[in-house]
């Protein structure tokens, strides 16, 4: 196979896992950063594989009619923060929604008609618009956390896609008191800084601990406040929190609603991968006891604090060992890392044999084989649902809500 020219003329087809679209060249597939579906573009090749390509789009040439300016100053330079600003907001939701539906199916092995059972298709805005933009454009300012390095000249920036390079101009997912707060920071070149916005409108910036070397705040305090309901909770500047200022209330109140259908009126429930409880505390409010388990000694810590008066229990470690011994859970709340809990956790946890399970992914790919495991374990998803709470970015969150049962809709 001969190697493919420096840059290529392509015609774009359908959305890819990762933020790309995907044309083909040679026989080999190409994924293309910074284009859409049914564009033409000329496109710089960056990296060559064997049965791939990968290429950054360099012009548009025939541009799709979802096409905007792009948003994000700091991706245009060529941060890897934001890999859609370039589209209409309801057309980013529409991508999610192609690439989702795609895992469930190739990965998950779901059958169409079992997807169309249980899901609508669409991925939501977690709220319409944002408080930077009108509703029609593509929302902005929706991070109140995130995760800055410093350039060589000490001024906070975000990597470039898939390098180490240092791009320094502002992220549209950033509100301006958080973009102002890293304009006047400088940090030993290569040092990561968490920059937060707590509830209170206080703006916090520390280098996070690593390694046994204690946290060292550069702006504001060490311990940043959000709320959820009546709820409070005092979190750690590098601690985890959710990204979009909007999503742990709103996640609350699902998981909630959930619970409340499908669960018993009462009993007990497992919160896994439960950070400080903020799932936990609305089960609780649903006369349930609740064991969470979670790896952070500090999210444990505030979570205890914040919960000390409610019927929940914290347990430290890994999930799939600390689930011996537990008591036997009504509904089991699991929200786990991107890599998603994988078959041994589900396997535990189906073992436990709930009435309810529901499991939250932020990734399309891992959330699809982690379903794919608990009903290879006798369950079936009774509802699916997908929301926009990473704009301008190609990630999303999905809910399942798992019960015991058959799905006789595989694909395979």
């Amino acid at each position: 196979m001969t190697a493919p020219p420096e840059e290529l003329t392509l015609t774009c087809g359908a959305p890819g896992h990762g933020g790309f679209v995907i044309a083909r060249h040679e026989g080999r597939a190409v994924f293309v950063r910074g284009a859409l579906p049914a564009e033409t573009v000329r496109a710089r090749v960056t990296e060559v594989k064997k049965s791939y390509l990968r290429a950054s789009t360099v012009e548009v040439m025939e541009a799709s009619p979802h096409r905007v300016p792009d948003t994000c100053p700091a991706a245009t330079a060529g941060a890897g923060c934001c890999d859609l600003t370039f589209a209409d907001a309801a057309y980013q939701r529409e991508l999610k929604a192609a690439v989702l539906g795609e895992q469930l199916q190739r990965i998950g092995g779901f059958a169409p008609e079992t997807i169309e059972a249980i899901w609508d298709g669409t991925v939501a805005p977690l709220q319409e618009g944002g408080r930077d933009a009108g509703p029609d454009a593509t929302p902005s300012g929706w991070r109140h956390r995130a995760r800055l390095v410093a350039a060589a000249d000490g001024r906070l920036g975000q990597h470039a896609h898939r390098s180490d390079a240092v791009i320094v101009a502002p992220c549209a997912q950033l509100p301006t008191a958080l973009t102002g707060l890293a304009d006047r920071l400088r940090a030993e070149p290569g040092t990561d800084v968490a920059l937060v916005l707590d509830d209170a409108g206080a703006t916090h910036a520390a280098v996070p601990a690593r390694r046994g070397r204690p946290a060292q705040s550069l702006a504001g305090e060490a311990l940043a406040e959000y709320r959820v309901g009546e709820r409070s909770w005092r979190i750690p500047v590098g601690g985890f929190w959710q990204a979009h200022r909007d999503a742990a209330a709103g996640y609350a109140r699902r998981i909630a609603a959930y619970a409340a259908q499908y669960g018993p009126s009462a009993g007990h429930a497992w919160d896994l991968y439960g950070g400080v409880g903020v799932f936990a505390a609305a089960l609780a409010d649903q006369g349930r006891s609740v064991d969470v388990v979670e790896t952070s000694g500090g999210a444990i810590a505030a979570g205890k604090q914040t919960l000390a008066q409610d019927p929940v229990a914290f347990h430290r470690g890994d999930v799939a060992a600390r689930l011996k011994g537990l008591r036997a859970p009504d509904v089991v709340v699991l929200d786990p890392p991107r890599t998603g809990a994988g078959t041994p956790v589900m396997t535990a946890i189906t073992a436990a044999r709930p009435p309810v399970i529901v499991h939250v992914g932020c990734d399309p790919a891992s959330f699809a084989r982690d379903l794919a495991a608990a009903r290879d374990n006798g369950y079936r998803v009774a509802e699916l649902a997908a929301c926009d709470a990473f704009p301008g970015t190609h990630h999303l969150e999905a809910f399942a809500v798992l019960v015991p049962g058959t799905d006789t809709g595989r694909d395979r």
